[in-house]
């Protein structure tokens, strides 16, 4: 394998955003990822006339705000991180139809680093951390909760039959999810960034930037190296969490002294194919400006988002006054926030064009589907609770459910007709909105 120099996106002049709006630090947004019901907050704001009442929860359990829960298989898994009774963190699984108490298991007493995630059909996986402070991921069996494995490093992508783990200072490997069975493994690579193309193909590769402006390229089946380059200088640094591939292009968030960049890069070659600049903010950029947003790619400037042609990163629209905006499980339409986090709009894929804007209020998520399922508005007077609506996705319709009460942190999560929410009162509760 030969190491390439990448061509260097600072060779000609970029096509950037018009100046005058300053990129800034903004809030984290729901993430689509394998089925992880991370819950968004509730927005306190907004209001809108009551439809009938709802019946209460079909149950409750008390719950604290440092709790995590993920939702699968019928099956309700709370992730708590201890009490003041030396009670250590612990997974506890719950009937989503009836809360019975499927099983519980501890946790390693350093506590996890991050929320359960529900794999089906047979894992839950908790992000722990070791002794001597190391990442590390465990698995359990999702009907009995008894420990499967565990190994270091985080879950970069997985299947029902196999994990891909890695860190910054963990080795890259695919291992068996049924027994944590090593297939191959590298050493650690100081990579901060992965994505896997072609996923479910012979030719699935694993892309990984690394801190030093290293990109490696690898066969996911065996690990074997493709290619390998570097960016030009290091002067540009991979953003962690800023790869992606789509349609044999690797996409590459990087920051310059004072804005954000994403650059295009051949999956097949590494050659360079374009790349797309902020106008100068005078601010460090912290996080990704650019993300796959199905048919085209997604991309913040200041207060506004862009929408980029995929292929040579021309600009096809611009959603002013809306940013954060992610994909839903329809490609056409986008959801996107305020820039104050209060209001939501569906914006349509091709132009950019708000198809109806939601008000202020707070979208709930069934992330095993990628969708924004129900919508949360305020009812006045204030603290007579929320609003539960249906969007529906094509039109931005919101079909009135009825209202849900005392709904607090971490806000709510979704599974087909059952709502799941966090209360202002210490618990977690279930209710069906069908």
């Amino acid at each position: 394998m030969t190491i390439i120099e990448l061509g260097d996106p600072g060779s000609s002049p970029p096509r950037s955003a018009p100046r005058g709006r300053h990129w800034r630090h903004y809030a984290d947004t729901p993430h689509v990822a394998i089925a992880q019901a991370v819950l968004c907050f509730v927005v306190i704001g907004g209001s809108a006339h009551p439809g009938p009442a709802l019946d209460a929860p079909v149950w409750s359990i008390p719950f604290s705000p440092s709790s995590g829960v993920a939702v699968a298989a019928g099956t309700v898994f709370t992730l708590s991180t201890g009490d003041a009774d030396s009670n250590g963190p612990r997974v506890t699984a719950y009937g989503l139809g009836n809360g019975v108490i499927r099983w519980s298991a501890p946790m390693p007493t350093q506590g996890p680093r991050g929320g359960p995630v529900a794999q089906e059909p047979g894992t839950v996986m908790v992000p722990v951390q070791l002794d001597d402070g190391a990442p590390a991921t465990e698995t359990l069996d999702v009907r009995t909760g008894s420990l499967l494995w565990w190994l270091t490093g985080d879950v970069i992508d997985a299947t029902p039959e196999t994990v891909l783990l890695g860190g910054e200072h963990a080795p890259l490997r695919q291992v068996r999810m049924a027994d944590g069975g090593t297939i191959w493994s590298r050493p650690a690579g100081g990579a901060v960034s992965w994505a896997v193309a072609g996923r479910g193909q012979p030719s699935a590769r694993v892309v990984a930037a690394g801190a030093d402006g290293r990109v490696t390229v690898l066969h996911l089946a065996d690990g074997a190296p493709m290619r390998q380059a570097r960016l030009p200088d290091g002067r540009d640094l991979p953003v962690p969490g800023g790869l992606s591939t789509q349609d044999g292009i690797v996409y590459i968030n990087l920051t310059e002294t004072d804005r954000a960049m994403v650059v295009a890069y051949d999956l097949d070659t590494l050659a360079l194919r374009w790349r797309f600049a902020q106008a100068s903010s005078f601010v460090l950029p912290t996080r990704p400006a650019a993300n796959a947003c199905g048919i085209v790619i997604c991309f913040r400037d200041g207060t506004s988002t862009l929408g980029l042609d995929p292929g040579n990163g021309t600009v096809r629209w611009r959603a002013g006054g809306w940013i954060d905006v992610v994909p839903t499980s329809d490609r056409r339409r986008l959801l996107a926030d305020s820039p104050d986090h209060a209001s939501h709009a569906l914006i349509d894929s091709r132009d950019g064009r708000v198809v109806a804007d939601l008000g202020a209020g707070t979208p709930v998520w069934d992330y095993r589907h990628a969708e924004p399922v129900y919508y949360l508005r305020a009812v006045d007077p204030a603290g007579s609770g929320f609003e539960v609506s249906r969007i529906h996705l094509r039109t931005g319709e919101l079909e009135p459910r009825g209202l849900l009460s005392h709904v607090g942190y971490p806000g709510c999560t979704a599974d087909n007709d059952t709502v799941i929410c966090g209360t202002t009162s210490g618990k977690l509760s279930i209710t069906d909105v069908d």
